[in-house]
């Protein structure tokens, strides 16, 4: 007995047949396929592989990436042009001014 993998489905002659009268209808009355990701696309996008739109998550992370190796660049680059930012060089405090003895305030003594 021939094997038939799905009997509901047309074979594959008659899809053939099928998309070039489609296709040949489609190219008289001008009409063409908006590319996925265009403004104008009618094409739902797949919900996974590469042509899927990237969750939230996956944004996040990316742009943190993104983000990590423009720093990294512009570091590798101030290297080259011999200019090197000081992380580790002590921070200077400010210390604190005493005020002198004879100037303390003027307390109204009641008693």
């Amino acid at each position: 007995m021939p094997s038939r993998g799905n009997p509901n489905v047309p074979n594959k002659q008659r899809r053939i047949a099928s998309r070039s009268k489609t296709q040949s209808k489609n190219a008289s009355s001008k009409i063409t396929k908006n590319p996925r990701g265009t403004a104008r696309s009618t094409v739902l996008h797949p919900t996974s592989g590469p042509l899927a739109p990237v969750s939230g998550k996956k944004a996040r992370k990316l742009e943190k990436a993104q983000n990590n190796a423009r720093r990294r660049a512009i570091e590798r680059a101030m290297e080259q042009e011999g200019e090197v930012e000081m992380t580790d060089a002590p921070k200077t405090t400010t210390s604190k001014k005493v005020k002198p003895d004879g100037e303390k305030m003027d307390v109204d003594e009641v008693s």
